[in-house]
């Protein structure tokens, strides 16, 4: 029997409907959980406020009425317009963005299982890992645009194995406004599906239009495509491999937690099978590997919220090295006989992860919320910030930005082109801003403090998780690394 169509011989040992919405239920529940563990991100909030403004008809920019703006400061402008979309509804865009991550969360449980049939050990098992691994479920509840990223990348899978290419390239092409590394996307399921002209016109006509007219409008709005995001990192941190990155770049794509790099065998495994068994998911797990590539070899400095793809494609992968393995042990089939209780097994199952994230969650409550982003909103307004439309140099930009209509140089340049500084204190010395927000570690608090500039300044509210107040740190105490803990300056008004 060849592997290939042992790969495909147990499609009538398929899940039932009921066992999938079991899985679909047990992920939307864990999302539910995690959202009192995990934070929205910083970075979320400035695709927020594109949103908003672009929904209050100032245009989709995050300074309405500054000079440099129409600027494309979010790599995700598809899930912008959503958001947008859902707040002239009515709807609060915070809440938007969790519930269409949820739903889209939802969505990828059930095309797992779908992409996964015949080999319902390994759907059951992929689906509750990425209902239950943290890493994952903090992605999710972010607020950031992987989760639609993902299910329209799934989609697009989904609708090129029923040899529906059309619709296959419409997705892959809606994908690519979602992020740009889906054009990767395009790339794969064509290599993969595409196999005559006839095919090929099928797929790429969407592709082509889709493309072709929304590069036109952002080049029309915005003088050009890339969003202004991606040049400022890349001007930032260069597009070269970096030796110092690639340990970071795999641990964050196949193991953040030690917990998955203990399983990382067993995924191994299954990203081998996939490909030997000719599986319906081995196009979505070479989009995920092609992500990883490319963010190795253009050694770009990643966040977490970069890697849902490949985590995503690690669960798939981990479901299917550990049913062969159970299976060549001889135990899946007999211990857990999912033909003859497949409900009943996939519910306890499913009951036990749920279980153990309500309990991690009740554990590991969310800090950031209550003791940096409400004190910040609160201190917006009683400084009243949204009246005043002050000035303020930040690095953090989205979270204080959403909350204020203050005027921001942002000095990272993702949604400010001017910003070529070489370093942050450059910024406020050449602008005088009436507000500075530093991130309170040593890279950023010791070049201000030593400059003179500084004197111009007095420190007047800090915002972190450790409920430290102090406003004049010693910059030899503070740590390297990037946390959320922010001074704010004012600026000194002198006669």
């Amino acid at each position: 029997m060849s592997a290939a169509h042992r790969a495909d011989v147990r499609d009538d040992e398929e899940l039932s409907a009921k066992a999938r919405g079991v899985l679909v239920l047990a992920v939307v529940l864990c999302r539910l959980f995690m959202v009192f563990s995990f934070h929205i991100y910083d970075d979320a909030f400035i695709t927020y406020r594109y949103a908003q403004n672009l929904a209050a008809g100032h245009g989709m920019v995050f300074n309405p009425g500054a000079a440099w703006e129409p600027v494309l400061g979010t790599t995700a402008p598809g899930y912008a317009v959503l958001l947008a979309s859902c707040c002239a509804l009515g709807a609060g865009v915070v809440h938007a963005s969790l519930t269409i991550n949820i739903v889209c969360d939802a969505a990828i449980a059930w095309m797992l299982t779908q992409l996964m049939r015949g080999r319902p050990l390994a759907a059951t098992l992929a689906v509750l890992a990425f209902a239950a691994i943290p890493e994952v479920g903090r992605i999710s509840v972010g607020g950031m645009e992987p989760p639609l990223f993902v299910a329209l990348a799934l989609g697009a899978v989904c609708a090129a194995n029923a040899g529906r290419l059309a619709l296959a390239g419409l997705l892959a092409a809606l994908d690519c406004t979602v992020r740009p590394e889906a054009v990767l996307l395009v790339g794969v399921l064509a290599l993969f599906y595409v196999r005559s002209w006839k095919q090929a016109l099928s797929y790429f006509a969407p592709v082509v239009v889709v493309g072709g007219v929304v590069t036109a409008l952002l080049c029309n709005v915005y003088g050009q495509p890339i969003p202004q995001s991606v040049r400022a990192k890349a001007g930032t941190h260069g597009l070269r491999p970096h030796l110092d990155r690639i340990a970071d770049i795999l641990a964050r794509s196949f193991g953040p937690s030690l917990g998955m790099r203990v399983m990382v065998p067993l995924a191994t495994l299954g990203y081998i099978l996939a490909f030997a068994w000719k599986s319906r998911m081995r196009a979505f797990i070479t989009f995920a590997l092609l992500m990883v590539s490319a963010y190795l070899a253009a050694g770009v400095k990643t966040w977490g919220w970069y890697f849902y793809v490949p985590l995503v494609a690690w669960c798939a992968a981990l479901g299917t090295g550990s049913d062969a393995l159970l299976e060549f042990l001889g135990r899946a089939r007999s211990a857990l006989r999912f033909e003859v209780l497949g409900t009943r097994a996939v519910l306890v199952l499913a009951c036990v992860v749920v279980l153990v994230v309500a309990l991690y969650s009740r554990q590991f409550p969310d800090r950031v919320t209550a003791l940096v982003y409400q004190p910040l909103q609160k201190w917006v307004t009683g400084a009243g910030l949204e009246a005043q439309h002050k000035t303020m140099v930040a690095s953090d930009i989205g979270a204080i930005g959403f909350f204020s209509d203050t005027l921001i140089l942002d000095s990272e340049g993702l949604v400010w082109p001017e910003a070529v500084f070489t370093k942050q204190v450059d910024v406020i010395r050449k602008h005088r801003p009436d507000y500075v927000m530093l991130v309170a570690n040593k890279p950023r608090i010791t070049p201000f403090v030593a400059d003179p500039i500084a004197q111009d300044y007095r420190p007047i509210v800090r915002f972190n998780i450790t409920g430290d107040a102090e406003l004049r740190p010693d910059p030899a105490t503070l740590p390297t690394w990037w946390e959320q803990d922010y001074i704010i300056y004012e600026r000194i008004e002198r006669p």
